[in-house]
């Protein structure tokens, strides 16, 4: 009796494997979706180990304080006024590009040890970020600094140039369809911002490695 049900079991599965093609009940299940297995398998100890890397807290911290210094150094340092958009903008003082990755390069040479090859990697890192800061962003900041004045002297002269015949000046709307958006002079910094930066992101990353 069993043999037979066995029988007749194998006998519907092969006749059933025969109708439909894509049937095969010997093939191995589908594996499933890694992109999926991936998110199943992030957990919130995954999210807390990320919240307790010491590396992005240092860079984080050090980028987040330097930007809101920006309003204030700029009144001490540079006798501009209170102004808190700054804290929105490149450029000023401290370096905050500097900062983080300072503060990331410190915080892994204090993980895992100046001879590390990935501290020597973060390192050749954060000297092109601060070589660029102060070489080629700081030219792109004159070049627009040259081209915000240019502009600003060709309107003058359109709108003198197109005065009314009763030595009334035309309203702005009338004078250009086009509308001139001064650049960001901000985008670049000096050496000493610079270096300012990079001695404020190693004091972050040697504070958060002392306290945590």
């Amino acid at each position: 009796m069993l043999k037979q049900s066995f029988v007749s079991h194998n006998t519907n599965a092969l006749c059933f494997s025969i109708s439909n093609p894509k049937f095969n009940p010997l093939s191995p299940p589908k594996k499933p979706n890694r992109l999926a297995s991936c998110a199943l398998n992030v957990g919130l100890q995954d999210v807390t180990e990320v919240i307790h890397n010491k590396v992005l807290i240092a860079a984080g911290f050090s980028g987040a304080i330097g930007q809101l210094l920006k309003p204030f150094t700029s009144v001490v340092f540079y006798k501009k006024k209170l102004d808190f958009r700054t804290a929105l903008q490149a450029g000023g003082f401290p370096s905050t590009h500097s900062s983080s990755v300072v503060a990331a390069a410190t915080a892994i040479a204090f993980e895992r040890g100046f001879d590390d090859s990935i501290f020597g990697l973060t390192v050749v890192y954060a000297a092109l970020i601060m070589y660029d800061a102060q070489g080629v962003r700081r030219e792109v900041g004159k070049h627009a600094r040259v081209l915000n004045k240019l502009t600003s002297n060709a309107r003058k002269g359109e709108e003198i140039s197109l005065k009314g015949k009763e030595g009334e000046t035309l309203e702005s709307d009338e004078i250009s369809e086009e509308v001139y958006l001064p650049l960001k002079e901000s985008i670049g910094h000096t050496e000493v911002e610079v270096i300012a930066g990079a001695l404020f992101g190693f004091l972050v990353s040697f504070g958060v490695y002392s306290f945590m």
